[in-house]
């Protein structure tokens, strides 16, 4: 069976952070991701029967094959079980549930509760699909024109910062210092300060709209090239999102949505991946608002720039 540091170092940076929080770990710096791993499988009380559960089937069974076990079965507890070489009963229930499980925080949907979505490598439909189920945390919230404005803003910011982070990871991986990889921007294509990177977005309880609107301009300082491209996304707009608790509430639930999917190069099935899902759903939104698509349809050229940038 593989060991817990094993099975930890093949989670993402993300999926280990979330569980340091959750587990009130002490880590020097939680952009290292070896640093995270060593938190965690160091500690006594984070315990593998509880961190696997939270996990979709789908990023289970990947976890399985990684070490070359058998992937089959529907149950999220039995394959759980045999990555820590348990029976499927001795799988503890996801962290933070009891004989009934709670009914979840509107902000804070359990990752059991979504669908399947940790494929391998994200293809187009795969993302088309999960773009459009974030559509649905904002219905009856906002209206239905402005979705594209804070779904592909957020999907923008989640891109910029796993690849970020990935080019960080390569960059330790050959050699550069980590103190260099994650703070020199010119060994980056795009450099994403502190504040925009999605951990810190992740962490934020309150004001979150207040955290979004510093991480874009943070970007757009930082990088040149990005200028315009997030500025006029507002993320505490009182009259598209309503007053502060309301926004709160489900820009907390977009972001925990978007958290539970990586936007690396190495999980995309293709290069143009986000430019082609971006194209279709804007026109869907515009069909959604009761409006012909070229109504508010962005242009082709802006979509490739935008491709071009990501």
């Amino acid at each position: 069976m593989p060991t817990k540091r094993a099975i930890l170092s093949e989670l993402t940076a993300d999926e280990l952070r979330a569980n340091v929080e959750y587990y009130e770990l002490e880590v020097y710096d939680r952009r290292v991701k070896t640093e995270l791993v060593e938190a965690l499988a160091g500690s006594r009380k984070a315990r593998l029967d509880e961190i696997l559960p939270d996990l979709s089937r789908n990023r289970l069974k990947e976890l399985c094959r990684a070490f070359g076990l058998d992937d089959s079965g529907r149950e999220k507890a039995e394959i759980a079980a045999r990555l820590i070489g348990n029976t499927a009963g001795n799988a503890a229930p996801p962290k933070n549930s009891g004989d009934a499980a709670p009914e979840p925080a509107p902000s804070s949907p359990p990752l059991s509760d979504t669908p399947d979505l940790f494929p391998e490598v994200l293809s187009v439909a795969q993302l088309e699909q999960y773009l459009w189920s974030a559509a649905d945390i904002l219905r009856g919230s906002i209206d239905s024109s402005d979705y594209k404005t804070y779904i592909f803003g957020l999907l923008f910011l989640k891109r910029l910062s796993d690849r970020f982070e990935e080019e960080a990871e390569k960059l330790i991986e050959e050699g550069v210092p980590a103190d260099v990889a994650w703070t020199d921007p010119d060994e980056h294509q795009f450099f994403v300060p502190d504040r925009a990177r999605w951990g810190a977005i992740q962490r934020t309880a309150n004001d979150i709209g207040e955290t979004l609107n510093k991480a874009c301009a943070a970007l757009e300082e930082q990088n040149p090239a990005l200028e315009g491209v997030l500025a006029g996304i507002d993320y505490n707009d009182e009259r598209r999102l309503g007053d502060a608790r309301n926004r709160d509430t489900v820009l907390a639930r977009l972001v925990q949505h978007f958290s539970q999917v990586s936007l690396r190069n190495d999980r995309m099935a293709e290069p143009d991946l986000l430019g082609r899902a971006y194209e279709y759903l804007i026109e869907q939104f515009a069909d959604d608002a009761g409006k012909k698509g070229g109504e508010f349809y962005t242009p082709r050229m802006v979509v490739r720039l935008i491709v071009e940038l990501l």
